[in-house]
């Protein structure tokens, strides 16, 4: 039975998640984040919006219960290229990552790495390090975490620093490290969230370093029975007792349990991990985990050839 035939690889064409599904969460993010800054655009000056005024990051006003200032910065920007830079890393980095974690975990990833620079910037002014009337924008808290995972997870990766310095993408990933700690501790005079950054790159550093999966948290799978019902096939021929024929029947038969072997570990490997996901959920699944079902699905598709 191929793995396509299971239940994990069933077609969900007609379900509503399945449309979302099909389209990569990383372009998602950029469409939904492209959106509302047009958005903020309609009203003159991005960083005049309306929306700024509701959703901005200012540590006064998180104080006085607006939490949501923690988390809807992502989602404005102050300038087109502000906006254009966080999300062409979305775009180069996201890619890759959600193809290596799934979507949930993807996107679960992102907004949380994103909450917990902004909550670190705001310990950061309740220790009296920061200035009360601060207003951050942009998305740059997730998008430095995405690419500090994405130096860990593929370190050797060449970048172009500026279009033109090549580099890996590791270097690239301390560099930004330093500047950002320089900027924090008051090197340079621009307006830049160096702390919202370091935030970011904290979180990406102990997601990889610690190997949590968030996606698992807010798992509601239920585990369900499933019975295998293996696709047998029985041939049938005339009998011969010739030393050739019996040698190559012996041979045929050896043949057919090594086969079978293989079959068999394949089938626990991939049985145990569709039982994680039903517990758990795909997004749960680890790269190595994921390499078994993709290599369990071109087995199966040889075969059936």
């Amino acid at each position: 039975m191929g793995i396509q035939d299971r239940d994990y690889y069933r077609d969900e064409s007609g379900s509503l998640f399945h449309a979302w599904s099909r389209h990569g969460a990383w372009l998602w993010i950029i469409i939904i984040t492209t959106t509302v800054f047009f958005i903020q655009c309609l009203s003159g000056h991005p960083s005049e919006s309306e929306l700024v005024k509701v959703g901005a990051y200012t540590p006064m006003k998180v104080l006085q219960g607006e939490v949501w200032r923690l988390l809807t910065p992502m989602l404005l920007h102050a300038n087109f290229f502000h906006l254009l830079f966080n999300m062409l890393i979305v775009w180069w980095a996201g890619r890759s990552l959600e193809e290596l974690y799934g979507k949930l975990e993807f996107v679960a990833f992102y907004v949380c790495a994103g909450l917990f620079a902004q909550t670190v910037y705001f310990i950061v002014y309740l220790l009296g390090f920061a200035d009360p009337r601060t207003l951050t924008l942009g998305a740059s808290g997730a998008v430095v975490a995405l690419l500090i995972l994405f130096a860990f997870r593929f370190p050797r990766q060449k970048v172009l620093l500026f279009f033109v310095i090549p580099m890996p993408i590791w270097l690239l990933g301390v560099l930004l490290v330093v500047w950002d700690a320089l900027g924090a501790i008051g090197v340079g005079k621009n307006r830049t969230a160096y702390v919202v950054h370091l935030g970011g790159a904290l979180f990406g550093c102990l997601y990889y370093q610690i190997g949590i999966r968030i996606s698992v948290l807010f798992s509601n799978f239920t585990q369900r029975d499933r019975r295998v019902v293996p696709h047998l096939r029985v041939v049938t021929s005339e009998p011969d007792d010739t030393p050739e024929s019996v040698a190559a029947v012996v041979g045929s038969q050896s043949q057919s349990r090594s086969r079978e072997n293989q079959d068999e570990n394949l089938e626990t490997e991939v049985d145990q991990v569709l039982e994680k996901v039903s517990k758990y959920g795909q997004e749960s699944l680890t790269p190595e985990e994921r390499e078994i079902l993709f290599k369990a699905s071109e087995f199966y598709k040889k075969r059936r050839k």
